[in-house]
Formats: structure tokens, C-alpha cells, sequence
């Protein structure tokens, strides 16, 4: 017989979305769920490219853009809460100005990639009836951008006693 699930006891005050919610019952698993969704969002991206790659003849210089894109992802993502805070962090070459930066460089790339998608995906290969090459490039890129907002504000602070 399997365990009790998170919610099973019907909480109240967890309406949906587990934000204030007063239970406990999902804080324990939060950076284990945020961590899984965002890796099989980055993966399903990646597969999109490849899918197309193969099959609809994506251009090569077309796939630097997932690349650039999986790029800001490690930018974003290896900059801590506690850095950004700037009460704990001090090391470094210019401290929580240095993260705060490193960490606007991260989100430039990203959103770089993802409207240099959108471009590529409207004027490279729908206009010329690729449909599916177009569309997986922007899937790709959306879905490396969702994954790298999971992963970074969907995780917990080591603070709370979640890792």
C-alpha cells in the first residue's frame, strides 16, 4: 500500500497553486519537483532540435541559438538567492554587484535567444513553408527559457532547510 500523497488530506489552504500554503505538505518535495520539471523541459527542448534536425533540415547556424540559449541557463542558475542578497556574499571579484551583473548577463542571453527564435522562426521557415523546423526552434528555446525559470525561483533557499 502506498503512502499518503502531499495533498491526499484534502488541504484547504493549499488552493492550487501550494503558494501560502500553511500545511507544510509540499515543502519538503518542492526543489525535488521544480528540479525534475525543469530537466525534463530542458530535455524536450533539446529533443524538439533534434527531432527537426533530422527530419526538416534545420540549419546549422540556426542550432547556436539553443546553444546561447542553454548558455544563460547556467548563467542564471549559478548565481545563488544569498549572493543577490548580498548579506552573506562577499567573496568574489566585486561581490553581490558582480552576481547582480553576472546574473543580468545570464537573463540578457536568454531573452536574446529566445526573441532571436522568434525571428528565425517567422522569417526563416514558416515564410518559406518549413512549419516544423520554425516551430521546434522556438520550442526549443521556450522551453530552455520556462526550464531556467523553474529551476532558479521554483527551488528553495538552503535557508529553509530544503535542498
Amino acid at each position: 500500500m502506498s503512502s499518503a500523497g502531499c495533498c491526499d488530506d484534502g488541504c484547504s489552504s493549499c488552493d492550487g497553486c501550494f503558494e501560502g500554503c500553511e500545511c507544510g505538505c509540499f515543502g519538503e518535495y518542492r526543489n525535488q519537483v521544480a528540479s525534475v520539471t525543469s530537466g525534463l523541459l530542458f530535455a524536450l527542448g533539446w529533443w524538439f532540435l533534434i527531432d527537426a534536425s533530422v527530419n526538416a533540415d534545420v540549419q546549422d547556424k540556426h542550432q547556436a541559438i539553443g546553444v546561447m540559449s542553454t548558455i544563460g541557463l547556467f548563467m542564471v542558475n549559478a548565481i545563488s538567492g544569498e549572493m543577490l542578497e548580498g548579506n552573506m556574499y562577499s567573496d568574489g571579484c566585486l561581490g553581490s554587484t558582480g552576481a547582480r551583473v553576472w546574473l543580468l548577463f545570464g537573463l540578457v542571453i536568454s531573452f536574446g535567444s529566445l526573441i532571436s527564435a522568434i525571428w528565425v522562426m517567422v522569417d526563416q521557415y514558416i515564410n518559406h513553408g518549413q512549419d516544423y523546423a520554425g516551430a521546434a526552434v522556438f520550442l526549443q528555446n521556450c522551453l530552455i527559457f520556462i526550464s531556467s525559470v523553474i529551476f532558479k525561483f521554483g527551488r528553495g533557499d538552503s535557508s529553509n532547510g530544503y535542498f
